[in-house]
């Protein structure tokens, strides 16, 4: 596409250093969340690892206490995004 010039509207500008901010305040959330929390948020939903294998990984003793951790870790991760992000 040499030689052309992209155009983006206003809110479409808008939009993007929104979104551009969120997922800044999501990073600083995870790193403020810590450890197992954000192992297993990410291998989870970005490395799309089964909860059986987290939880063999984690040393949890069944799937049922991984998906458990795994509720909690994310209720505290929303509580961290929300209160950094206003």
């Amino acid at each position: 596409m040499k030689g052309k010039i992209l155009v983006i509207d206003d809110n479409e500008a808008k939009n993007f250093v929104e979104n551009e901010q969120k997922y800044k305040i999501m990073d600083q959330s995870l790193l403020m969340l810590g450890e197992p929390c954000t192992t297993i948020l990410k291998d989870f939903y970005l490395n799309k690892i089964s909860m059986q294998e987290i939880a063999d990984k984690m040393g949890y003793t069944n799937t049922d206490n991984a998906k458990n951790q795994k509720y909690k870790c994310l209720q505290r991760l929303k509580k961290i995004f929300f209160s950094l992000y206003k």
